[in-house]
């Protein structure tokens, strides 16, 4: 035996000794215990009973019979699901919670019961777990322990079990006939009791599912092209699609496809397809109708009708373009779905998105969800989102929208609230992100807000640093009030035996990072600073030395950590270098950043080759940001305009009111608005970048405010009002309504004003909101009045 196992062995049985043993299982490698089903056993009961032969097998050696209960199977038995010894069991466990479970010793009868097939399979795992000390770290044997020892003994049991969240899903359950990975990960996803399946439900049920009791519903989150494929409806009905520009849209990505909701006939379509796969699965509770990806929504009249007018603030210029909100238009859409079909499949119910542009709630005396219609809230919305701080914490912005946004979601929706958090997101697809700490307190915040469900974004190949996420996600969501420090004790423990100090030091380094991490959706790079990432990295190394004669498995555990944590050594380096290029104006460290990056992306290229589990894409790293990079080097060096278009009238004072919007309030609060108070706020040169004027680093939002008087002969013809130069988003206000915006640093550029709601010599308030992400920001050019040529 391995050091590695010898280490992990004791471990396992420090943990499972008892005092007092109620039964003995098997005895230096022979069966003392019978395995009892049925008469007649389901499917899953008889699979539960197998799983527990192979595991107790593994332990011990000894292989137990399995028998029927009307047998004559003698001394102690292992009664697994709906045998009548388990009678009084299942009837204390109710008909309320389908997965709850009961283990309980009576005499030499070890009683494993759900109050449903997929509990007795619980019921089964949790035995192994519990109380025999298995762990499932991850898919596949690389993360599995068993301990071994020829005697099992278990002590007095009696516990039952109910999960905090009905519904528990990590995007990873897809059909096991696919392939052995598949099969791993459904494997692992039943053992952590992710009862949710992913993806658009199938008509036959595929038997690796069957046999592990099903699943409770199905999630895909944008439906539409499934639930009325345009492949097969688009040329007879082209009016059943989104109207974009004028012409009707055949999106050319299914998951963005978009429907005119306002339609009666897209509605009794997209109901009896609904009605269909609810009849074809009748086991599940619920099934999905989310809108499109993207924002191609319909611009119908009828459809346009149901909107309020209100557009998205924005802090990344997405907003700032007009993005609106659709919230009651797609709301009233899925109540009439929900309606027609709680006439036909009462007691079912449909979910939607509470995303991008519905991720606003209706004011729930206008429209509120049906009470068969459950609401996702997605952190994800058209202004800027936070990936690394915890929901509560308090001084983050963004999370705080977050938590007005759900919490009055749930406020609202009957039919109960589900959670949707990035783990991981496209943006840092292989970054090293272990951050279970944050996911725990951010499942239990929402399990005390009363949310019933919760899907942590992720896949199959999605494991390495974020696996401790999925496990600590499982757990959580099962058991919300799980300690953090010890569900990361625990697992460090069993994944990387005498490794396990030097682990969780590691993790507490990358927390302290992620706390101290900006506020921005780029904070996935800003935690990873030369100083954390230096501190982690020695706690890495030490991991690999103490794990040095720990055997293979713990070197493939270290070795998947290895592989996101390098590329975030060198990605991180890049992405630092990058900034600090472009705050300096040097095209010599830019190119380093360049160059750096690509390194990093060929690196994580070359180990998904060898690795595919634990390397996943480079995310945005070269997709977005080595492209912008690329695009700033280009125009280092190139003299900044300074003179406005159109014939100059007056130009304008250099001297406004200035604040700086760390946390992108401003359009919320109207610092636009002719009556806001500006007197506390500081004063700025126009014509020169805030960063020389005492605003070093900084990047982000900024507003200027001018009172400007017009005079009568201004008024009296087309008026531009135009900017020599602003870095790198403006949009503008002209007696506190928006005029016109522009994006791009390095160009001038003038809006119209609207010269017939003017009053000549009636003071009015210019507002500029600029946004900048790099390098220097601000007004650095000319403000004036002008004529267009």
């Amino acid at each position: 035996m391995s050091p590695a196992r010898v280490t992990l062995t004791a471990i396992a049985i420090l943990c499972c000794l008892k005092v007092g043993a109620a039964m003995t299982i098997t005895r230096d490698g022979n069966a003392l215990a019978t395995i009892v089903l049925p008469a007649t056993p389901t499917q899953t009961e008889q699979f539960a009973a197998e799983e527990l032969q192979s595991y107790l097998q593994a332990i011990s050696g000894a292989e137990l019979p399995i028998a029927a209960e009307d047998g004559a199977a003698t001394g102690p038995r292992i009664l697994v699901g709906r045998t009548g010894a388990a009678d009084q069991v299942i009837a204390d466990l109710g008909d309320d919670e389908p997965e709850a479970f009961a283990i309980r010793t009576n005499g030499e009868d070890l009683i494993l019961a759900g109050a449903s097939d997929r509990g007795t399979i619980y019921a089964a795992y949790d035995f192994l777990e519990q109380e025999l000390g298995c762990r499932w770290l991850g898919p596949g044997p690389d993360w599995e322990t068993v301990p071994e020892r020829g005697t099992i003994e278990v002590g007095e049991i009696d516990r039952t079990e109910r999960p905090a969240m009905k519904y528990r899903f990590l995007r990873m359950t897809i059909p096991a006939e696919s392939g052995e990975r598949q099969a791993q990960c459904l494997s692992w996803a039943v053992k952590s009791r992710i009862n949710i399946g992913s993806g658009w439900p199938q008509v036959e049920l595929p038997e690796s599912f069957a046999r592990r009791g099903g699943f409770r519903a199905w999630m895909s989150p944008h439906v539409l092209h499934r639930a009325l494929d345009p492949d097969v409806y688009f040329d007879e009905h082209p009016e059943w699609y989104a109207l974009r520009n004028g012409t009707r849209q055949k999106a050319s990505k299914g998951g963005n496809q978009q429907v005119c909701t306002t339609n009666p006939d897209v509605v009794e379509a997209v109901t009896a397809e609904l009605a269909r796969m609810f009849d074809a699965r009748p086991e599940v509770d619920f099934m999905g109708l989310g809108q499109g990806d993207g924002t191609a929504f319909c611009e119908c009249a009828d459809c346009l009708a149901l909107d309020t007018g209100e557009i998205w603030p924005g802090s990344d210029g997405k907003g700032e373009r007009g993005l609106p909100v659709i919230t009651e238009r797609w709301l009233t859409f899925v109540n009439e779905v929900a309606r027609r079909l709680q006439q036909t499949h009462p007691g079912k119910s449909i979910y939607t998105l509470a995303y991008h542009q519905t991720f606003r709630p209706p004011d729930p005396d206008a429209i509120r969800p049906e009470p068969n219609v459950m609401i996702q809230v997605v952190n994800s919305r058209p202004n800027y989102v936070c990936f690394v701080h915890r929901f509560e914490a308090e001084d983050c912005p963004h999370h705080e929208r977050f938590r007005a946004g759900i919490e009055k979601w749930v406020e609202i929706t009957p039919g109960g609230v589900m959670a949707y958090e990035y783990d991981p997101h496209s943006t840092f697809c292989s970054m090293p992100y272990p951050a279970p700490y944050k996911f725990a307190d951010d499942i239990a915040y929402l399990h005390r807000i009363g949310l019933v469900g919760y899907e942590g974004q992720s896949g199959p190949n999605t494991w390495g640093t974020y696996g401790i996420n999925h496990y600590v996600i499982a757990k959580a969501t099962w058991n919300a009030d799980a300690d953090a420090e010890e569900l990361v004790r625990d697992y460090c423990d069993h994944a990387f035996g005498p490794a396990s100090d030097a682990m969780q030091q590691f993790l507490a380094t990358v927390d302290a990072g992620l706390r101290a991490a900006d506020h921005i959706t780029e904070g996935v790079w800003t935690w990873m600073t030369p100083e954390v990432m230096a501190e982690a990295r020695r706690h890495l190394d030490a991991a690999h030395a103490a794990a040095a004669d720990a055997g293979e498995k713990v070197e493939t555990r270290l070795r998947a950590w290895e592989i996101g944590f390098h590329y975030g050594e060198l990605g991180a380096e890049a992405w630092w270098k990058a900034r600090r290029a472009q705050q300096e104006g040097d095209p010599e460290l830019l190119q380093e950043a360049i160059d750096l990056a690509n390194q990093a992306a060929q690196y994580v290229l070359d180990e998904q080759e060898r690795e595919p589990h634990y390397a996943a894409s480079p995310g945005k790293l070269t997709r977005v940001y080595v492209k912008a990079w690329e695009r700033a080097l280009q125009r280092m060096g190139a003299a900044a305009p300074t003179q406005p278009p159109g014939e100059t009238v007056r130009e304008l004072p250099t001297t406004w009111r200035f604040a700086l919007d760390e946390g992108d309030e401003g359009v919320e609060q109207r610092w636009f608005a002719p009556d806001f108070d500006d007197s506390g706020w500081a004063q700025i040169e126009v014509g020169a970048h805030w960063e020389d004027q005492g605003h070093e680093g900084y990047d982000g939002v900024a507003w200027y405010r001018l009172p400007v008087t017009f005079t009568e002969e201004e008024l009296a013809g087309p008026l531009l009002l135009g900017f020599g130069g602003v870095d790198a988003v403006a949009a503008v206000y002209v007696g506190g309504e928006p005029v016109g915006e522009h994006h791009g640093w390095d160009e001038p550029f003038a809006v119209e004003l609207p010269t017939d709601r003017l009053t000549p010599g009636r003071e009015t308030v210019i507002a500029v909101r600029v946004f900048d992400t790099s390098n220097k920001g601000g007004v650095y050019g000319k403000v004036s009045l002008a004529r267009p040529k």
